[in-house]
């Protein structure tokens, strides 16, 4: 009997182990697609044919300029999702509402790709009495943000972005998103 009952407690071990394994990989590798990295084939050498940038983050209503390395042909540039990002004939991206694009800068049969997320506030000007909290978030492709007040007196922030109201005046929060930076101005009242 107490054989039997040391093996089921074993198997039970083995199952939870095998379970926060898989769970391990699946989130490893979805952190891995929403890098850079998944895109990149290899090494980029200084004189091939590539993109002056692989990933891009803009904020709404921002603009960024791609150029083609090592060529001196005509390319031509179009993006998978006009709504999000559009992209000139000169490679110039606007960054229309907030959303992930893939900007594909074709030249001749082969084809360079730059990802493109466009990132938003949630608010931009914000009032709150004494005591009131608020969440802040970034809208747009899930990334890691930082926040900060610049009075945490007047108002705090926590990691998550939840804004607490403590005392009277202005303060302004700022999230930080792979060097962009978002902010928000806090009234409180």
């Amino acid at each position: 009997m107490s054989r039997n009952i040391k093996r089921s407690y074993i198997l039970r071990k083995i199952y939870k182990v095998i379970i926060i394994s898989v769970i391990i990989l699946i989130v490893m590798f979805s952190l891995y697609r929403n890098s850079g990295l998944f895109y990149r084939k290899g090494i980029i050498l200084p004189f091939s044919l590539h993109l002056n940038r692989q990933e891009i983050y803009l904020i709404k209503g921002e603009e960024f300029r791609l150029f083609v390395y090592g060529i001196n042909k005509r390319v031509s540039f179009y993006s998978t999702n006009f709504r999000v990002a559009g992209v000139n004939f000169n490679g110039r991206v606007y960054a229309y509402r907030t959303g992930k694009a893939v900007i594909i800068a074709k030249v001749g049969k082969r084809k360079l790709k730059c990802r493109v997320k466009v990132i938003d506030l949630n608010r931009k000007r914000l009032n709150l009495r004494l005591g009131d909290t608020f969440r802040l978030r970034v809208k747009g492709p899930a990334c890691f943000v930082r926040y900060t007040s610049s009075n945490s007196s007047v108002a705090t922030v926590n990691i998550f972005g939840k804004v607490k109201a403590k005392r009277p005046g202005k303060t302004t929060i700022t999230a930080n998103v792979k060097g962009k930076h978002l902010k928000c101005v806090i009234t409180v009242r």
